[in-house]
C-alpha cells in the first residue's frame, strides 16, 4: 500500500522513463497532439510564427500532453519549455512578466547549451536590462561568459517580480514604457538562435492557465497583440473558463489555433456509462499499481467521482492509500474511498454560493455551455466540467452533485 502512495503522485516528474512506464494514450488527446505536431511541422517550411492557445481543465493532463507533443517533435525545433509556476507568481501575472520570462528562459537555454550570440546583441540586452534594474556584469572578452551572467541576472529579475511585492510594482512600471524594445530584443534573440543553430524556436509556456480569469483577461484580451509579436512559434496554456467569456471571440482573433485538451469522458451526455473512458482510467491505475490493491466497487466509485480528471483520480487514490495505511488495511475499500471523496466535497461546499446553485441546477438539466460569467467561475474552480463529443457539453462535477441533492435541487 505504501507503493500506491509513492506511485500516485500528482506532481510526478516527467521524462522518458515516465512515458515508457505510465503514459496512457487517450483517444481525443492523442489525436489533438498529433494534429498540433502536424501544424508545427508544416510551419517549418513556411517559417510561420504560429501562436497556439492550449486549453483544458486543471488536472486533465495538459502538462503530460505537452511533454508528449515535445517528445514527438524532431530536431528542427529549438524548444524553450517551462512552467509559469517556476518563474512567475501564478496569482499575480502581467503580460510584461510573460514577455520577460520568454527572454529569460531563452537566455538560460543559450547558456545551458553552450551557445554564443553576437557580442553586440549581448551588450544590447545588458543595456536594456540595466535600465530596468542595475546589472553588474564582469567585462569578459568571451561573449559566452557575458551571456551566461546576463541569463542568471534576468532570472534573478524574474525572481524579484515573483516574490517581492515592492520590486514587482517598480520593475513592471519600468518595463511598461519599454515593452516595444523588449519585444524587439526577444525577436533579435530568436533570429540569432535560428541563425546559429539552424533550428526554429518553439516556446511552450505551461501552467499559465492557472491564473485567475480576471488576470487572464488582462493578459490575453487586453494585451493579446503583444503576446503574438514575438517571431517564434509559441504555445500558451489558456484557462478553459474563458472559452465561455464574452470576450473570447475577441481573444482568439490574435491567435492561430485554440486546441482543447479534453477530460477523459466516462459518461455520455445522456447519463449512460462510457465504458471506453472507464477502461482508459483503469489502465492509468494499472500502470502504476496492481488493481488488486483497490477493491472493485471502490475502483468504480473513484473513477466515477474523478469526473474524468486524471489528476483527481490520482489524488483520490493517493489520499485513500494514506487512510488505508493509517487504518492498517492492505486494500482501498469503498468505505475509505467515500470518506476521502467526502473530504474533497466539503472543500467544494465552501466555494459554492446560492447564485452558483441556481447555475448548477440549470446545468444539471441542460448540460449546455453558454456565455455566462457565473459559468466562467464554476468552470475555473472545477465545479463544472466540460466534455467533448461532436459538440462540447458540460456537467456538474460528480463530487459536487450530491450537494444539490442535499439542498433538494435535484433527485438522487
Amino acid at each position: 500500500m505504501k507503493d500506491v502512495y509513492y506511485l500516485f503522485d500528482p506532481k510526478t516528474t516527467f521524462g522518458t522513463e515516465f512515458f515508457q512506464k505510465y503514459y496512457v494514450e487517450i483517444e481525443h488527446s492523442e489525436s489533438n497532439i498529433n494534429e498540433l505536431k502536424t501544424r508545427l511541422d508544416l510551419s517549418l517550411k513556411t517559417r510561420e510564427p504560429i501562436k497556439i492557445l492550449f486549453t483544458g481543465h486543471r488536472g486533465s493532463g495538459k502538462t503530460t500532453a505537452l511533454h508528449r507533443l515535445i517528445s514527438k517533435l524532431g530536431d528542427e525545433f529549438f524548444i524553450v519549455h517551462y512552467s509559469a509556476f517556476d518563474i512567475m507568481d501564478i496569482n499575480d501575472i502581467s503580460y510584461t512578466d510573460v514577455l520577460l520570462s520568454m527572454l529569460s528562459k531563452m537566455l538560460e537555454k543559450i547558456d545551458g547549451e553552450g551557445l554564443a550570440i553576437n557580442e553586440a546583441l549581448s551588450k544590447r540586452i545588458k543595456t536594456w536590462g540595466s535600465t530596468i534594474e542595475k546589472i553588474e556584469v564582469d567585462n569578459e572578452t568571451d561573449s559566452g561568459e557575458i551571456e551566461a551572467k546576463i541569463s542568471v541576472l534576468f532570472l534573478t529579475l524574474m525572481g524579484k517580480i515573483k516574490t517581492e511585492t515592492s520590486s514587482k510594482t517598480e520593475i513592471r512600471n519600468k518595463i511598461e514604457p519599454k515593452v516595444s524594445e523588449l519585444i524587439n530584443i526577444i525577436n533579435d534573440v530568436i533570429i540569432e538562435i535560428e541563425r546559429t543553430t539552424e533550428k526554429q524556436v518553439l516556446i511552450v509556456i505551461d501552467n499559465l492557465e492557472k491564473t485567475d480569469p480576471v488576470k487572464a483577461i488582462e493578459i490575453f484580451y487586453k494585451h493579446g497583440t503583444q503576446l503574438v509579436q514575438p517571431l517564434g512559434k509559441i504555445i500558451y496554456t489558456f484557462p478553459i473558463a474563458l472559452k465561455n467569456d464574452e470576450k473570447f471571440s475577441q481573444i482568439v482573433i490574435n491567435f492561430d489555433k485554440v486546441s482543447m485538451h479534453p477530460n477523459v469522458k466516462i459518461m455520455n451526455k445522456d447519463g449512460s456509462t462510457y465504458k471506453k473512458g472507464e477502461n482508459i482510467l483503469i489502465d492509468v491505475v494499472s500502470r502504476r499499481a496492481p488493481l488488486e490493491l483497490i477493491e472493485k466497487d471502490a475502483m468504480e466509485y473513484i473513477i466515477r467521482m474523478s469526473g474524468g480528471l486524471v489528476r483527481e483520480l490520482i489524488r483520490i487514490i493517493r489520499d485513500s492509500s494514506i487512510r488505508a495505511i493509517t487504518r492498517g488495511k492492505t486494500k482501498i475499500d469503498i468505505e475509505i474511498a467515500k470518506t476521502v471523496v467526502n473530504d474533497i466535497r466539503n472543500l467544494y461546499r465552501g466555494q459554492i454560493s446560492e447564485e452558483d446553485y441556481k447555475i448548477l441546477r440549470e446545468i444539471y438539466t441542460s448540460k449546455e455551455l453558454k456565455r455566462d460569467q457565473g459559468l466562467v467561475r464554476l468552470l475555473h474552480n472545477l465545479t463544472i466540467l466540460e466534455y467533448r463529443n461532436d459538440t462540447d457539453w458540460c456537467d456538474i462535477n460528480p463530487i459536487v452533485k450530491s450537494l444539490l441533492t442535499e439542498k433538494g435541487l435535484i433527485s438522487d
